[in-house]
């Protein structure tokens, strides 16, 4: 699964527009397949992505106040999130993961706001995403999002938390 398609399930689940979500999805031009080479079929993926992340209400662009955070979704009354979003890619899944913890990291400067990872629901992904303890996701109040085309869960140890 390719990072905007994870953006796309994720928004289409979760951030949707009908429910009041503002979301603003940063969308770089490798993930639409634009540039270098990419696997066959990536294009095409991309695009019916776009559709789905356009549906849903998303502007694509980078934030006019937060910047190039993957994923900025906002809704009067709840906290603003944001998302970082990684995937499948020609880097290790340990690199991509390790990539959106500092990002999330340095984005951290507002407690009121929720803060969360996507990654693809896969047991290669979830490997990864164990990795991080419970007791940081705690102290920083990151939420794990595991994203499929079948829906959005979290990573399980936060399932008896939020329920």
């Amino acid at each position: 699964m390719y990072q905007i398609e994870v953006k796309a399930l994720l928004v289409k689940a979760k951030f949707h527009a009908k429910e009041g979500w503002n979301v603003c999805v940063h969308v770089d031009p490798m993930e639409k397949a634009k540039g270098g080479s990419h696997p066959n079929g990536k294009r095409e993926a991309a695009q019916h992505s776009l559709d789905v992340l356009e549906k849903a209400g998303a502007s694509i662009r980078a934030h006019p106040m937060y910047g190039r955070i993957d994923i900025v979704a906002e809704k009067p009354g709840e906290p603003c999130y944001f998302i970082e979003v990684e995937a499948d890619s020609s880097r290790q899944r340990e690199q991509g993961m390790y990539s959106a913890l500092g990002q999330l990291l340095v984005a951290m400067n507002d407690s009121n706001r929720r803060y969360a990872l996507a990654v693809p629901d896969t047991p290669e992904w979830n490997a990864q995403v164990t990795k991080i303890p419970q007791r940081v996701l705690d102290l920083l109040k990151l939420e794990i999002f595991l994203v499929s085309e079948h829906g959005v869960r979290m990573k399980a140890s936060q399932l008896s938390k939020t329920a």
